[in-house]
């Protein structure tokens, strides 16, 4: 055995002894659970799995990897869908297993999560004081991607984004110090977390802000035939104009659908109102004039099942391509139909394929508008919808076709998108900054164009927090060099 390796040994044995968790490698019961993730090509063979119980767990593990020049990643839930939770040959943090937890101080209105945990945990522990937080509409999505990353979900439109609802972070950081974060101490570092993702530190602990939710909400599913494509569309932009706070659509063309042969294109609207159900048909009203050929309503959903109802048709497992659009208005029924067109071209040469669509979170976003772009490090905050193309799929032999079509479509789908509001004059509203947890190369974008006017900020606390540039798997943010 080589000095290097005898010397990887013995600070592998000695972390080993520290940890009051575990680590795991290629091999060991529990490395196969490690390395999983929600989509089957974001998981990765890393050399080590840490599944830390503590902050010390984390910072010991940090100065493991440093010592051994490894690659760090982190996981929470495994959502995302760039591979940035994920290393090959490095070291993989994974906090879902232990660091899970969400306590309620309902007389403060705080709720405690532990940066491992899954939204699930959040609304049942808050919902047992009658409250709630903006949680993503999955619930088995983790909490630390999906906060850090921004944050949109059903209750936007009244409390904003997830970011907007955070108070304070435990971050346990490139050093191996463990930190607390919130407006009065290290207020950039709280600042920068707020939108800028896992690119300083590792958040351990979240404490979010709780308001009080009624028990039941109103949902219905619509369905239509594609030949009311032009309908629907025209009332989503009717209902846009005055849709209140406690309302919410998404929308999409749909190829796979329970009970429906897979392949024909469906279109499906998923109406929300948080309050009584004839209230929330009233603001639906626009929808059910347009004729929809079936319809599956929820009158008293439990506010605690909302977020569960897409969790089948996103469950775990297979492989996902999934593309943020940079439009935020709703496109035209050409460039729909342009992209349904391109999608049946690939399922003829690709039968498999066949598991693909457009869907569009048209919810409004009033709170979310209200907070100033610099108050936070996200910088996509703006009107109008946020619209995807995805694709499942299980052959790994196809990742290079499907990532190809994909961008295909996203191409089709944001220049005519553009060409169209371009037309009614109104260019300024069709353009934004993509969502960034629905960047599928977020591990190699352009972070200038992702984090716009509050990238020069991010790049100062990036010197100040972690100036060697450790945490770099989600649109990695250059340090900025230090003053002459």
């Amino acid at each position: 055995m080589s000095y290097s390796a005898q010397q990887t040994l013995a600070s592998f044995s000695k972390l080993k002894e520290t940890l009051s968790g575990e680590i795991v490698c290629p091999g060991d019961e529990g490395y196969e659970y490690g390395i999983a993730r929600w989509s089957d090509s974001c998981a990765k063979q890393a050399a080590y799995v840490v599944f830390p119980k503590t902050n010390e767990d984390v910072s010991e593990s940090i100065k493991f990897a440093r010592e051994q020049n490894l690659e760090l990643a982190v996981c929470c839930g495994g959502h995302s869908f760039s591979g940035s939770s994920s290393t090959e040959g490095g070291v993989a943090i994974h906090l879902g297993k232990y660091i899970n937890y969400a306590r309620c101080d309902p007389e403060k209105r705080l709720l405690y999560v532990g940066g491992g945990a899954t939204w699930e945990v959040v609304e049942r522990v808050g919902m047992e004081h009658g409250l709630a937080t903006v949680a993503g509409s999955v619930n088995h999505t983790g909490v630390g991607g999906l906060a850090l990353g921004g944050g949109y979900g059903w209750l936007t439109g009244r409390y904003g984004m997830t970011v907007d609802n955070i108070v304070q972070l435990t971050v346990v950081l490139a050093s191996g110090e463990v930190v607390t974060a919130n407006e009065k101490e290290h207020p950039d570092l709280f600042w920068g977390c707020r939108g800028g993702g896992g690119n300083f530190g590792v958040v351990t602990e979240f404490v979010f802000k709780a308001h009080p939710q009624r028990p039941t909400v109103f949902v219905t599913y619509l369905l239509y035939a594609m030949e009311k494509l032009e309908s629907v569309l025209h009332a989503i932009g009717e209902w846009e104009k005055n849709a209140g706070p406690d309302e919410g659509v998404h929308w999409g063309c749909l190829r796979v659908l329970p009970g429906m042969k897979p392949g024909t294109p469906n279109l499906l609207v998923i109406f929300f109102y948080n309050g009584e159900a004839a209230e929330g048909r009233k603001a639906a009203k626009m929808f059910y004039d347009v004729g929809p050929t079936a319809e599956k309503a929820m009158d008293e959903l439990p506010f605690v099942k909302l977020n569960s109802l897409q969790n089948d048709a996103d469950a775990h497992g297979g492989r996902k391509y999934i593309k943020g659009l940079p439009n935020r208005s709703t496109p035209p029924i050409e460039a729909i139909q342009a992209v349904l067109q391109a999608q049946e071209e690939l399922i003829k040469s690709h039968p498999s394929l066949v598991h693909c669509g457009i869907v569009y979170d048209a919810s409004p976003k009033q709170a979310a508008l209200a907070v100033p772009l610099e108050a936070t490090a996200y910088a996509g905050r703006g009107t109008g919808c946020q619209g995807i193309l995805i694709s499942f799929y299980k052959d790994p032999s196809l990742d290079d076709v499907v990532r190809s079509a994909v961008r295909q479509w996203a191409k089709i789908m944001t220049e005519m998108t553009e060409a169209a509001v371009n037309d009614a004059g109104k260019a300024a509203e069709s353009v934004g900054i993509c969502y960034s947890n629905l960047d599928p190369e977020a591990s190699s974008s352009d972070p200038s164009t992702v984090f716009g006017p509050n990238y020069p900020r991010l790049r100062e606390v990036k010197r100040m927090y972690d100036p060697e540039n450790i945490w770099n798997k989600w649109h990695p943010i250059e340090p900025a060099e230090l003053p002459n």
